[in-house]
Formats: structure tokens, sequence, C-alpha cells
């Protein structure tokens, strides 16, 4: 499947934060065999949750967004879904039973339970603020550890798909490689094939569905290197 991650916040946009939910996602769902079709950030303003929602609804086959759930004023996140859909923003009583339990504060239960309507509710079990599904996107809390705890119950509807990963450290840079390393790319187009440059060295990583493939790839390399 290919998914879009949307994560939510000014905080992310202005380097407070750095945006740890997006690659914790990321990483699990493509070890699962998915892909990740882009990552986008956008700021606390509904209208461009909403545009942005939009969009990557109709791009992907499910979209999943992260931040402003909570009860504060910048907290928009659920109003731009509900607007995204043209759907109305309502308290849905299953959510707000769920804050009933750690808060009497009405008016914070209803900010934080005011969701689209018919949106499905996912049980936060780290925090306050539950997620919830409308349509093909999921909403999660941006707190980590919350974001997690909601991810993760809600990967549960996605199979795991075939996905095999090898990879190759390399002495030196990259332009020591790049022959080698063009070459095989182009024999194994049905393989990813990944450069990433560090300080005195370079990992190569081969991923792919085919685990023979991917082996072959990565042997490939190493015979034109010399390696082995």
């Amino acid at each position: 499947m290919d998914f879009i991650i949307v994560s939510v916040g000014n905080e992310l946009l202005s380097g407070d934060i750095t945006n740890s939910n997006a690659a914790y996602m990321a990483k699990r769902l493509v070890h699962m065999g998915h892909r990740i079709k882009r990552i986008i950030v956008v700021p606390d303003d509904v209208e461009e949750i909403a545009e942005e929602v939009s969009k990557a609804s109709k791009k992907a086959d499910f979209v999943l967004v992260t931040g402003g759930l909570g009860a504060t004023h910048d907290d928009l996140t659920a109003e731009g879904v509900a607007k995204a859909f043209n759907l109305d923003l309502k308290v849905n009583e299953v959510a707000a039973s769920m804050l009933r339990k750690i808060t009497n504060n009405e008016e914070a239960i209803r900010k934080v339970a005011s969701l689209p309507k018919g949106a499905e509710v996912i049980p936060n079990d780290r925090g306050a603020a539950p997620a919830f599904i409308v349509n093909n996107v999921a909403v999660m809390p941006g707190v980590p550890i919350e974001m997690e705890d909601t991810f993760e119950k809600i990967l549960k509807k996605f199979s795991k798909e075939h996905y095999f990963e090898e990879s190759l450290k390399v002495e030196g840079h990259e332009e020591r490689i790049l022959k080698e390393l063009n070459k095989v790319v182009e024999e194994f187009r049905d393989i990813d094939i990944g450069s990433y440059p560090k300080t005195g060295y370079v990992i190569i990583k081969f991923s792919g569905k085919d685990r023979e493939r991917v082996k072959n790839a990565k042997r490939e390399f190493e015979k034109l290197l010399g390696i082995n």
C-alpha cells in the first residue's frame, strides 16, 4: 500500500521539535512492505490542514496525520480533517466517554471529543486525546508516546507484505563507487538501492519484495567492487 504522512504543528516548522513521529511510522510501514509516497508538514491552520489532507487522500491508499488533537486554541486538526471531507464536526460520545474517565473538565472534553461525523475512535492508552479514522485517513496525537500507542493499534488493520533488506558498508566516498553503483542500479531496477554517505564511508542499502533479488543485487555490487 501507498501511504502519505501529514505532520501538523507550528513547532515542527520552526524547528523547535524534531519530526520523530514521521520517522517512526515510515520505518515501521516500510519494514512491513509498504511505501511512503511523501511526508508533509503543515502549520496549525484549518485551511492548510484541510487542503493537504484532501490532496493526500486522493494520492495515497491511506493517510496518517499526527498532531493538533488537544484542548488548546491551536489544536485544529480534527476541524481541518472534517473540512477536507465536508463533514460536520460534532461531539463523539465514544470519545467523550473515554475522556470523562480521566477529567471532569467539560470544556476540554467537548473540544477534544469534537470529531468528524462518523469517525471511528481509537483509544489512547498513554494520554487523553483518542485517535480517530475517517475515510482513508487516520489522525493521531502528536505526543510521541501517544502517537506510538494509537499507531500500533491502527497498524494492525494493514497486512504485512514481503520486504527484505541488505546493507553494505564501503570505505571512502561516493565518488569512488559511482560507476559500479550505477551499473547495479541499472541492472536491478526492481530493487530500491540507496546510498547514504557518512564520515569516511558509505552505507549502501538494498531493499525489495524478493529476497533473492535483493541478495543478488548486493552480491553483484560486491563483485564489481572486488569484495569477497
